[in-house]
């Protein structure tokens, strides 16, 4: 019963994503026709839907269709195109004054712009979930605001707007020119305190929740006995403060045999009293665990991945072997990892090997969001044992270091891309190291060293922890495992009214100001997505709650009209372009652009259109493997 009960929601959120696009697009149809009727253009077809019709009728001069594929619609008008049999008569859309053609062109934004707004209050009325205005983990402009931002703030106001959420106080930042410094308030520790924080890129302003949300914790269990619920978060451990899965686990991992008390966070979802909190006793029960540990020592400080407007995007390039860092010999990440943490705004000098080049590079680490240096760059895996500290786990199991691995329980690694093997040994990469069993393990290695060939048996060490799972906590491997905080939340009517009928305009400003920044660069483009990316957005948002997908609906309309409206060839803005040159000439007593420079006018858009939607699925498609 519980996997139907599964695929009725996947099914239902899919019938959301389809419906809830399509009647996006169709409203933009919608304004069409009906302005195009006003001004008294015949309408040949107008479909609900793509493709072949399922149904049609025809009432007066118009066609009406429902077509198979419910994703938007069209409107096909009398002497709309090039294409058409254009006789001068008064039912064309050619035959209209350029006032009347404009009224049509633009009314498919406007229809989009306008529904936006009924669109914003349903998503508030209904209620969503949310972000709170408490920072778990800050973004990198956080960490680099004059006075830093830290795990536990909570942001009351930017620039002197209100806010009551991470996403409202992302909104707010992005919406200010690159370098402005933005007066931010927040309370830190029940005091209120003040900070200027710099407006970046808007992926520099990812400002995280606090991420000890609980999963599911099972009825049968303690937690769940002494009341705990799904997304009730984890304030304390024995009176720590925890704002990170990372630092729950940390605090609690090694209490196995005590009394623990812990403090639980339960979001009030009607923002009208505080987050109730309340403390539950438990005693942890012991648990092994047969582990093969991580070790950074152990990569080579090879580059994997550079990310976009990092500090290191125009210096170093994947495959790049970091050999020195000013006069500090580089033998491994970790080594490269310590310099560059303890130097954020302190220009080194990186001695690279690229190929058969010996290269020098010089890179400013920035301050990252845990206020350490940070220079964008990920890890290449290989087979190479880089730095086999004497004394530590591989060392005393037989490694050493420069040890080449060939094979793993007889899998032999063909090239270096199959030192990061996914799904070995439960799918951790490089596939011998952060291995956590229930059971004994062993596993046995074929290493290179020199010209000779080894055979090493690592054997997986003991451990003893807390046992969470007996008490209720969600695990992967024993590691505990819990979501980000996005409470439901629901305003009444008065106030959530307000703020969906502000929704539309702060959207729309945050819109026009990205394109502004985009166009003087001081965004990047790697942020746009196209079909996919919108399709993968709006199922995520179902899954979360109908509000948030509501809410996302009128993020795309308004977009949507947006992006209609700009002077691109093809779309209703690149129409107005063409009656304003027409309107132009005739007042210089020319006639209207040719139909031959109008064709070609066209086609400047389209190409432009096409190479845009390639550039967007591109992005789409990085970002769906990136992020696995």
């Amino acid at each position: 019963m519980h996997q139907i009960g599964i695929w009725l929601g996947n099914g239902w959120n899919v019938v959301l994503v389809v419906v809830g696009l399509g009647m996006v697009i169709f409203l933009h149809e919608l304004g069409h026709f009906l302005m195009a009727k006003k001004n008294g253009v015949r309408v040949e077809i107008f479909s609900l839907g793509f493709g072949q019709a399922i149904f049609k009728f025809r009432r007066g001069e118009t066609e009406y269709r429902i077509a198979w594929l419910p994703l938007g619609g069209y409107v096909k008008m009398a002497g709309e195109t090039l294409m058409d049999d254009r006789k001068g008569e008064p039912f064309e859309l050619t035959s209209k004054t350029p006032w009347q053609r404009f009224q049509i062109f633009v009314a498919g934004a406007v229809m989009n712009l306008l529904i936006a707004f009924p669109i914003a209050v349903l998503s508030y009325v209904v209620g969503k979930c949310e972000a709170p205005n408490v920072i778990g983990t800050p973004s990198i402009a956080d960490a680099q605001a004059e006075k830093p931002l830290k795990a536990g703030d909570v942001i009351v106001e930017v620039d002197g707007r209100k806010i009551d959420s991470l996403d409202k106080y992302r909104i707010e930042m992005i919406r200010h020119s690159t370098g402005t410094m933005v007066p931010v308030k927040f309370i830190r520790e029940g005091k209120p305190e003040e900070t200027r924080v710099q407006a970046m890129r808007s992926s520099f302003h990812q400002s995280i929740p606090p991420s000890t949300a609980l999963v599911d914790p099972p009825a049968d269990k303690p937690l769940y006995a002494q009341g705990v619920r799904e997304k009730d978060e984890i304030a304390k451990v024995n009176d720590v403060e925890v704002f990170t899965q990372e630092k729950a686990f940390e605090e609690l991992r090694y209490l196995q045999g005590k009394d623990v008390t812990i403090d639980f966070r339960r979001r009030d979802p009607k923002f009208q009293d505080d987050d109730k909190t309340f403390k539950v006793h438990l005693t942890l029960a012991p648990k092994k665990w047969y582990e093969i540990p991580i070790d950074e020592n152990l990569l080579e400080s090879r580059v994997g991945l550079v990310l976009n407007n990092r500090p290191a995007a125009d210096n170093l390039e994947p495959e790049d072997l970091i050999l020195k860092i000013g006069a500090r010999p580089i033998r491994s990440w970790a080594e490269m990892k310590e310099v560059v943490e303890a130097s954020p705004g302190k220009t080194l000098e990186f001695q690279i090997q690229r190929g058969s080049e010996s290269l020098t590079k010089s890179i400013t680490p920035m301050k990252n969001e845990k206020g350490k240096g940070a220079i964008g760059i990920g890890q290449k895996f290989t087979p190479v044992f880089a730095d086999v500290k004497e004394g530590s786990y591989f060392y005393r199991m037989g490694v050493r270091s420069l040890d080449r691995l060939v094979s793993v329980d007889g899998h032999k690694l063909e090239g270096v891309k199959d030192a990061s093997l996914r799904g070995a040994e439960g799918g951790r990469i490089p596939p011998v190291i952060g291995i956590r069993e229930e059971q004994p393990k062993t596993l046995h290695l074929e290493v290179q060293r020199g010209s000779d060939v080894k055979m090493i048996d690592l054997v997986a060490e003991e451990k003893v922890e807390a046992d969470l799972a007996a008490a209720g906590f969600k695990t992967d491997h024993g590691f505990l495992a819990t979501g980000e905080s996005f409470p439901f939340r629901q305003r009444d009517f008065g106030p959530a009214v307000r703020i969906g009928l502000q929704e539309p305009v702060d959207i729309t400003v945050m819109t026009v100001d990205i394109l502004r920044k985009l166009i003087t660069l001081q965004e990047s483009a790697k942020g746009l997505s196209g079909p996919l990316g919108i399709i993968r957005a709006s199922y995520s948002f179902a899954q979360r709650n109908f509000g948030n997908f509501v809410w996302l609906l009128c993020l795309i309309t308004v977009n949507l009209g947006i992006f209609n409206l700009l002077p691109i060839p093809v779309l209703d803005g690149g129409h107005n372009v063409l009656l304003l040159i027409e309107v132009v000439r005739k007042w210089f007593g020319k006639p209207p652009p040719s139909e031959k420079f109008i064709a070609g006018f066209q086609y400047v858009g389209l190409a432009f259109i096409l190479t845009l939607f390639v550039f967007v699925t591109y992005n789409d498609i990085s970002n769906l493997f990136s992020r696995g």
